[in-house]
């Protein structure tokens, strides 16, 4: 079992993801903004951070980064639609920012839960509370 935070603005995706990855045995919590998402973060170590890139106030990309600046070494997810700037995907930008791995939208659910648990397998980064 892995400690998961959801961070997506679309209720409708994050109800969606927290129920599947609950289904799967994971202890998840979600946040509706990247603001609430890196509170969130530094107040409990999760083993993974499920973050979608587009999002208002704080999107994914600037979330990402702040989650490394402060030292938050759970693994992540970036998901995205979309979206270039200059040639460059925001997934791409995101893979270089410091996430594990990218998925594009709309994401396979048997996918998002191999992965999940993979990424939480693979070092622990559990901290003592």
């Amino acid at each position: 079992m892995a400690t998961v935070l959801v961070i997506d603005d679309e209720q409708e995706a994050r109800e969606l993801w927290r129920d599947l990855l609950a289904a799967e045995g994971h202890d998840v919590q979600t946040a509706e903004t990247g603001n609430e998402g890196l509170e969130a973060a530094l107040e409990r170590a999760f083993d993974v951070i499920v973050t979608d890139i587009l999002m208002p106030e704080k999107d994914g990309i600037e979330t990402l980064m702040e989650l490394r600046n402060e030292g938050v070494r759970s693994r992540v997810i970036a998901v995205s639609g979309g979206g270039v700037v200059v040639d460059t995907s925001f997934l791409d930008v995101a893979s270089k920012l410091g996430a594990n791995l990218t998925l594009t939208k709309p994401v396979d659910p048997s996918e998002l839960c191999r992965e999940v648990s993979r990424l939480a397998d693979m070092d622990p980064v559990r901290q003592a509370a």
